[in-house]
């Protein structure tokens, strides 16, 4: 009767078990639903559609709100990069992603998060006249050697040549470690306001 009793025990232990995994691998199942339509919900907002972020929260109560807002969290985070030209149309994915930013932020928090915020908005707004900039120091540092190649090409071809800086030889070379040390600068300084955004939010990456 003891082993019966034993074995019994054993059984139940193990059934026990995994009913307790089974819940759990649902659980997990619910709450990456929950983080993929997050996500979705990101994507969709920061595309300029209506979209009541509020109120879809409403709709994810418990660990499944948590992965909810996890999932707007990283799509919002995903369209704050450089811009790669300035913008004709419409209103910079960026732009609408901090707005989704500030509307996942506490009562209490929004005040700190707006600093924040607007710090990205100076660095990504000031980004592309900067990258002008140095585009052009860097022309005006070749314009004498390139001169002095159309000099050298004049002499050996016999025939005179306009040749623009950036047409030198090593001025995309050079143009590429300018830009390399550019943007490695600028993006260093999203990912800690990307960081103190998290921070600010609650929200784990």
């Amino acid at each position: 009767m003891a082993e019966i009793k034993s074995t019994m025990e054993m059984v139940m232990a193990r059934a026990a078990r995994m009913c307790a995994e089974a819940a759990e691998a649902a659980d997990g199942d619910d709450n990456e639903d929950a983080r993929r339509a997050g996500m979705r919900a990101g994507g969709e907002f920061t595309a300029g559609k209506a979209v009541d972020l509020n109120a879809l929260m409403d709709k994810y109560p418990g660990p499944a709100g948590e992965a909810f807002r996890q999932g707007l969290a990283s799509s919002f985070m995903r369209n704050i990069n450089l811009p790669r030209h300035a913008e004709e149309d419409g209103i910079p994915a960026w732009e609408g992603a901090l707005s989704g930013i500030m509307a996942l932020a506490a009562p209490e928090s929004r005040a700190e998060l707006g600093g924040i915020t607007g710090e990205i908005r100076n660095i990504l707004a000031r980004y592309l006249d900067h990258k002008k900039q140095l585009r052009r120091q860097l022309e005006d540092n070749f314009a004498m050697q390139t001169a002095q190649l159309q000099q050298n090409l004049a002499q050996q071809t016999g025939m005179q040549m306009n040749i623009s800086p950036a047409q030198h030889p090593e001025f995309q070379k050079e143009w590429q470690k300018v830009m390399e040390q550019m943007n490695d600068q600028y993006l260093n300084a999203l990912e800690q306001y990307k960081d103190a955004i998290y921070k600010i939010l609650a929200i784990n990456k």
